[in-house]
């Protein structure tokens, strides 16, 4: 117990049993450390505990002012925190078990108590009263911590709610911004393998009206040459005059469809385990220089704009890469120079060595950057064309060089142009490229089904087939096609993809399905971009682009069947 004596009140109305209960305590040996006081009536009783101070009560029920049970409550009412035993003269086992129950310490009868009981039962009634209200205590402040946490949960509840409900909002406005948008994008967004891909379809866009310059300019010789011998028959007896003007208009058909070609360039699959190979960077240089020529000289002059090329080309190695891939950040660099040519200016490419790595610089005197652009323009996304850019050019260009382990420095001032500086190590272990052998006349005749709709692309595949000895049977569409080869027995299919009835595509499909190991070419004037796209419909072994010649031809029925 506590060196602090423990008051006790003692309310009790019998003067003799008050004076007992004080020699009981007196003859316990620890008189020292109680301090009783008393009270005769329950009115006594309350007022001395509204006074505080009480440690322990002693309580008998039946008082002048009250009786039984309703004492016992006022007390506990009145002193929550007090240990109460109940001295009762009546040995009530009820009345005992219903004191305890509502909060008694313990219930003693008057009588059959000594000195020692008595002493421990108010040890045990302070030290359980004690317990209790630590308990009491503890689980108030259990109590509380769960309701605060509770209040926490349920405001992180409702905050969760509410940006749900914000994420919700904003996704169906992002759905429906998406579906008003999903006619334009769709496409787009099918075709799309990467930001670079992307970069390169907005410069195909670019140089579609340079393109349809070059192919007007290879056209003109073929229409003018063959108008001039289908007007003037007599021509036709010159032998040298006709082969001359049919050798003119053999070659600007093949001029205009290397044009064509050129867009592979741009739409050409990556393969990721492709591997490099030498690349002549002044022959690429002047390759690029003289591939964009319509966007910096003929749509340049048309828009107004004057802008002079040079080349200042230096002694330097050749470099392990992907051609396309650089000749593209060449390409790209080049764009974004004529971009930033108001009227006239002048566009530089320069080559040269320095330490381990050959460096290409493209400059020109244009509108330039301010240092806060200039430290942004490799941000994807990043531009300054408004809607006629896609901020992925020089990204595009970053992640080139990046992937042929050079770098890129770009040194810029306003109104005094721009510099792109982009470093490839010097390598010298590249696979060379070889050179393909000239395609063999077949060795024995073959039996071909040609389908082609057209009717003089028939005429010219019966003609240079026959010319190899092999046997043909034609079919005007993919319908009769396939008539043709139930009814027959074939080494090779050749057939065109555009077709009425039945497409290429189909025909194919369903001629493996007749018989899987038929082989199949499809000849498409779509060729070079699905080549380039790495694209090859089911069904098909081999995709071969129109225009083609007798030498294209060999090649494409050597290599699909084996001779």
């Amino acid at each position: 117990m506590s060196d602090h004596p423990v008051n006790v009140l003692l309310v009790e109305d019998n003067t003799e049993h008050t004076f007992l209960f004080r020699q009981m305590l007196t003859t316990a040996d620890a008189v020292a450390g109680f301090r009783l006081n008393s009270a005769e009536s329950l009115g006594a009783a309350l007022e001395r505990l509204r006074r505080g101070g009480i440690d322990l009560i002693l309580l008998d029920l039946s008082l002048p002012d009250s009786d039984g049970i309703e004492t016992f409550i006022r007390i506990i009412e009145a002193a929550p925190e007090v240990p109460v035993i109940v001295m009762s003269g009546l040995n009530d086992v009820a009345l005992a078990i219903e004191t305890v129950q509502l909060g008694a310490q313990d219930y003693l009868v008057k009588g059959h108590v000594d000195n020692h009981l008595l002493l421990r039962s108010m040890q045990y009634a302070i030290e359980r009263k004690r317990v209790q209200l630590q308990l009491k205590r503890a689980h108030d402040e259990l109590e509380l911590r769960i309701q605060e946490r509770t209040a926490a949960l349920q405001a992180a509840n409702a905050r969760l709610q509410r940006e749900i409900a914000d994420r919700r909002k904003a996704e169906e406005e992002t759905l429906e911004s998406n579906r008003q948008l999903s006619a334009a994008l769709g496409q787009l967004r099918a075709s799309q393998e990467s930001i670079v891909q992307r970069e390169r379809m907005h410069a195909l866009g670019r140089m579609a009206n340079g393109i349809a310059h070059d192919l007007n300019n290879t056209l003109a010789p073929i229409v003018g040459f063959s108008e001039l011998l289908l007007m003037k028959p007599e021509i036709g007896e010159d032998a040298a005059k006709r082969r001359n003007y049919l050798t003119m208009i053999s070659s600007a058909a093949k001029e205009a469809a290397r044009v064509v070609r050129r867009l592979r360039e741009f739409y050409r699959h990556r393969d990721d385990t492709e591997e490099l190979t030498p690349i002549v960077v002044n022959d690429l240089v002047q390759q690029v220089v003289s591939f964009t020529q319509p966007r910096w000289k003929d749509q340049a002059l048309a828009s107004g704009i004057n802008i002079e090329m040079r080349m200042e080309l230096g002694q330097v190695p050749t470099v392990a890469g992907n051609e396309t891939e650089l000749r593209e950040a060449l390409v790209n660099l080049i764009f974004n120079s004529v971009d930033a040519i108001a009227k006239r200016g002048t566009i530089t490419i320069r080559t040269e060595v320095q330490g381990r790595w050959t460096v290409i610089t493209v400059a020109d005197d244009g509108c330039g950057m301010d240092e806060e652009t200039r430290g942004r323009c490799l941000e994807p996304f990043f531009t300054t064309k408004g809607e006629q850019g896609t901020g992925l050019g020089l990204g595009s260009v970053y992640g080139i060089v990046h992937r042929h382990g050079g770098e890129i420095d770009i040194q810029s001032e306003p109104s005094r142009g721009t510099s792109v500086s982009i470093s490839i190590p010097i390598e010298r272990g590249a696979r060379p490229p070889q050179a393909p052998l000239p395609p063999a006349q077949p060795k024995a005749s073959r039996s071909i089904l040609v389908v082609e709709d057209e009717p003089l692309v028939r005429e010219v595949l019966e003609v240079y087939l026959a010319e190899d000895e092999h046997r043909v049977a034609v079919a005007e569409n993919g319908r009769e096609g396939l008539e043709r080869f139930r009814s027959g027995s074939f080494d090779l299919v050749l057939t065109d993809r555009a077709m009425p009835e039945m497409n290429g595509d189909e025909l194919a499909r369903e001629i493996k399905k007749l018989k899987p190991e038929q082989k199949v070419i499809l000849l498409t004037g779509f060729g070079d971009l699905m080549t380039g796209a790495g694209e090859k419909p089911e069904g098909v072994d081999l995709v071969v682009s129109k225009p083609f010649t007798l030498t294209t031809l060999r090649e494409a029925i050597n290599k699909i069947l084996g001779q």
